[in-house]
C-alpha cells in the first residue's frame, strides 16, 4: 500500500496524531525531569497521577500506537496496543520514581541535632566574627560558620551551645578534662 492510500484510509494521518502525542509526551516527561518542580502547579503529587507518571504514560502511548499504526494495524487495534504500553511504562515510572525518592538520603540535621555536638575549628573564629566549624553527623561531615564570645584558633574542640540559621552556630570551646575519655582519666 503506497502513501496515497493510507493517506485515504486514514491510518497516516492517525499515525501522524499518535506521533505528535508521542513527542508532546516525551517533552513533557523530559521537562519534569530536568526542571523538577517547574509544573507543581499541574502535578498530583508522588502518586501514581504524578507528572512524571502521566507523561510517561503519554510518550509511550504515543509512540507505541504511532510504530503500530506504522507496522499496519489498524487504529483501534493500534490505540489498544499503545494504552497497555502506556499503562506498563507509567507503573514503572512510577515505581522507579518512588524507588529514587526512597533511596534520597535521609541523614538531614535539624538544629536541635546539632546542639550539644562537638566539632573542629577549621577556620579561627575571631572575637566578632564568623570562622568555621566541622561536624561529622551521621557519618556525614558538615561545615557550618560559627561565632563564638571569645576567640577561639584553628584546631580547637568546640561544643555547638546554639544553632543561629541553618548554616551557622554558636560555639563554646570544649575543656580538654570534659573532652578526656573516662579510661584517660587516672584514678587518685
Amino acid at each position: 500500500m503506497n502513501w496515497i492510500e493510507r493517506l485515504l484510509d486514514g491510518s497516516l494521518f492517525d499515525g501522524g496524531i499518535f506521533l505528535i502525542i508521542g513527542i508532546v509526551g516525551g517533552v513533557l516527561l523530559l521537562v519534569s525531569l530536568l526542571l523538577d518542580g517547574i509544573f507543581d502547579a499541574f502535578d498530583f503529587g508522588d502518586g501514581p497521577l504524578s507528572l512524571t507518571t502521566i507523561a510517561a504514560f503519554t510518550a509511550i502511548f504515543g509512540f507505541a500506537s504511532f510504530a503500530s499504526v506504522g507496522a499496519g494495524m489498524s487504529t483501534p487495534v493500534a490505540t489498544i496496543v499503545g494504552a497497555l504500553s502506556g499503562l506498563l511504562g507509567a507503573a514503572a515510572a512510577w515505581w522507579l520514581s518512588r524507588a529514587i525518592r526512597g533511596a534520597e538520603s535521609n541523614t538531614a540535621v535539624s538544629g536541635s541535632d546539632l546542639v550539644g555536638s562537638t566539632g573542629a575549628v577549621v577556620l579561627a573564629i575571631p572575637a566578632n566574627g564568623l570562622g568555621e566549624v566541622a561536624v561529622t553527623r551521621h557519618g556525614e561531615r558538615i561545615s557550618l560558620s560559627a561565632t563564638a564570645t571569645a576567640p577561639v584558633p584553628r584546631g580547637a574542640l568546640v561544643r555547638i551551645v546554639q544553632v543561629v540559621t541553618s548554616t551557622s552556630v554558636r560555639v563554646e570551646p570544649v575543656l580538654p578534662e570534659t573532652h578526656a575519655q573516662p579510661s584517660d582519666r587516672t584514678e587518685t
